[in-house]
């Protein structure tokens, strides 16, 4: 029997919430709705699939890798626009061995995989289709030749979602949830105690309510306040906000029931006026600079062995101006090594010379600068630019650019209590000493956190 799993569908459905993911990879108490499929599959004895993605398929291929660390090995198969899932299997027809099991990976319907696999081996039929609550449930069997003229749908919200009258009907007892609204994946996440993925950061000082849900690689700040919400996958909660009901992807919040959309720094608490960099920040990157000076010839020497003797590279940043607000560009330099530390040392020198503060928003090129076009983006210049802020701090690396963005705002806004300290306890870390790197889809998350 060869297994055909896929996780095609757009997100059409999820309105707003479609343009920053896709259903598959949706996370369901923590966990992307396609592992949840996978590890159902293996639980059941499956040990090879057919993926067949489609939008975002790039993304879908780097979180689950080859299917490595689940058991299964995964093969990829790209739809074409406008093919439908019929056209693909029929495509796929030479590579399907005897038997055909076609599972939706991206409708929530795991729960029912293993009983699907269990019962039908005893139905006849040329296609054998599960049914939960007298709807299709994403899961169907067919037999060789069942593919010259059926279709089968894709989207659960769809009026093509009926039972087809000439497949044969297995009614399952597990319960299915169909991710086809916001408001029903809302329902399909909710765990009644908080569920956190265990690559996901929250502040012991944050408070998780009944129904919340955090992902991975998604972090919730002190003072941060949620009750039935999903955090989704490379988000950041920051502190003092307080969300009910809601779905969060970056930026973007969307309200479960009625649907509606927002974004989360439209919680931006008001201005307090701009702030800049004093002579206590000054004194503060003398003293640093000082200390770190037995740490200079290692990141110089290290540079220019591991750069064919290139140890530095000049650039410009966007800094805090002598006088006023806003920013003013300035030439400084980077040692040419990835280890974080080494490589912003120089950045010490600005500090000293007060173009940096010791604490602030991350600094960023003039044209970076340049590129912020919302006001929310632009709330970063009430606050100076600074050597360690709280976005390089706490922000994964694989975060998209708004992610880093947000938390400037808010710090500016709300600048974080005893960040030099957080920061002092992240130069004894592996954050500070190892460049960062994507989650490896191969590797278990406690050998990650290991």
């Amino acid at each position: 029997m060869t297994t055909v799993l896929f996780a095609d569908r757009d997100g059409a459905s999820l309105g707003a919430l479609s343009v920053s993911t896709v259903p598959a990879l949706l996370p369901l108490q923590g966990v992307p709705c396609l592992e949840r499929a996978l590890e159902a599959l293996v639980k059941a004895g499956t040990r090879s699939a057919l993926l067949v993605v489609g939008p975002r398929a790039s993304e879908i291929e780097r979180r689950f890798g080859k299917g490595i660390r689940w058991g299964i090995a995964l093969e990829y198969v790209r739809r074409e626009e406008e093919e439908s899932p019929g056209d693909v299997l029929r495509r796929l027809e030479q590579r399907l061995d005897g038997e055909t099991l076609v599972i939706r990976g991206d409708v929530g319907t795991h729960a029912a995989i293993g009983e699907f696999l269990a019962e039908v081996v005893d139905r006849r039929g040329p296609i054998v289709a599960g049914l939960a609550q007298g709807r299709p449930a994403g899961l169907w069997r067919l037999l060789p030749g069942a593919l010259k003229k059926t279709d089968l749908p894709r989207e659960p919200g769809s009026a093509a979602w009926v039972p087809d009258p000439a497949h044969v009907a297995l009614p399952l007892v597990s319960e299915v949830m169909l991710i086809d609204s916001v408001a029903a994946y809302r329902a399909s996440d909710r765990a009644e105690k908080p569920a956190v993925s265990p690559r996901a950061t929250v502040d012991p000082r944050a408070r998780l309510l009944p129904g919340t849900t955090v992902a991975e690689e998604a972090i919730v700040s002190a003072g941060a306040s949620l009750a039935e919400t999903s955090v989704l996958q490379r988000t950041v909660i920051p502190a003092g906000v307080a969300l009910e009901g809601a779905v969060v992807s970056g930026n973007l919040v969307v309200l479960a029931a009625p649907g509606t959309a927002s974004l989360l720094t439209d919680r931006l608490p008001p201005a307090s006026g701009p702030r800049g960099a004093g002579l206590g920040s000054r004194l503060g990157g003398l003293c640093a600079f000082v200390l770190s000076l037995p740490l200079w010839p290692v990141a110089f020497f290290w540079s220019l062995i591991a750069n064919a003797g290139h140890a530095r590279r000049a650039i410009v940043l966007s800094g805090n101006p002598p006088s006023g607000a806003g920013r003013a560009p300035f030439k400084t330099f980077r040692f040419e090594t990835a280890v974080p530390v080494l490589r912003d040392l120089p950045l010490l020198m600005a500090v000293v010379s007060g173009r940096l503060a010791l604490t602030g928003v991350t600094c960023l090129t003039p044209e970076e600068e340049a590129g912020l076009k919302e006001p929310w983006e632009k709330v970063r210049l009430e606050a100076p630019a600074g050597l360690v802020s709280l976005a390089r701090l706490i922000v994964p690396a694989s975060a998209p650019a708004e992610v880093p963005r947000l938390v400037d705002s808010f710090e500016a806004r709300r600048p974080t209590p005893g960040l030099l300290r957080l920061a002092f306890s992240a130069f004894f870390s592996g954050r500070a000493w190892t460049a960062q790197r994507a989650f490896n889809p191969d590797v278990p998350p406690e050998e990650v956190k290991a």
